[in-house]
């Protein structure tokens, strides 16, 4: 599993190389933003009640037009949670006393598009959509005995945001936005990995 981690990582690593080694002059951008992560649906419910503050995402665009952007997207976010003790189902017919925690990481990989509401504005809304793989580290503890597995699957992603330009050039500025994350989870009777994330950060051009 660690080697398919690092095949994960390096991927990851190439496309964002590939991409800017064959762009051209002030068409590419790298935005990189903050990410406060809130669980939704079953995965609050069922698994992380908390909101996650530990997380960062990161996109390399390509500007196919002056509204038009699409490429690459990664991040990062660490869920926790601790819940009191209380008898626990480890079993159809097993259960246990004990402090439950969890423990969740997720880093996923998407192809992402962003499009511009406005043709020309000085403040530029805009809509983005994304998929991809979502590669998961969950580990589940009770007490001090616990598992820990690593899964890959599926992640889905809608989000507005504003692009904020500063300076006299305009080709950088604050993003600000926020997505709703759609990652199906269907492994020891859990659902999904929904979330609604609130980004802030800065966006710049590569040279």
């Amino acid at each position: 599993m660690k080697n398919i981690k690092k095949i994960f990582v390096s991927g990851i690593a190439f496309l964002i190389l590939s991409l800017t080694a064959n762009a051209q002059k002030g068409t590419l951008k790298f935005d990189l933003n903050y990410n406060y992560s809130l669980p939704v649906s079953g995965f609050k419910s069922d698994i992380i009640k908390d909101n996650s503050p530990r997380g960062a995402r990161g996109s390399i665009l390509y500007s196919f037009t002056d509204k038009l952007s699409a490429g690459i997207e990664s991040g990062y976010q660490d869920y926790y949670q601790k819940y009191p003790r209380a008898l626990y189902s480890t079993g159809k017919t097993e259960q246990v006393s004990a402090v439950l925690t969890n423990s969740i990481q997720t880093t996923p990989l998407l192809i992402k598009a962003k499009y511009s509401l406005l043709n020309g504005a000085a403040i530029k809304p805009y809509v983005s959509l994304a998929a991809g793989a979502n590669m998961i580290d969950f580990k589940q503890y009770f007490g001090e005995f616990g598992s820990s597995e690593t899964s890959f699957g599926f992640i889905g992603e809608g989000g507005l945001g504003v692009m904020i330009p500063f300076g006299k050039t305009k080709s950088s500025g604050i993003d600000i936005g926020a997505t709703y994350d759609y990652a199906p989870y269907n492994k020891h009777g859990y659902n999904d990995l929904n979330s609604v994330n609130l980004r802030a950060g800065i966006y710049f051009p590569l040279h």
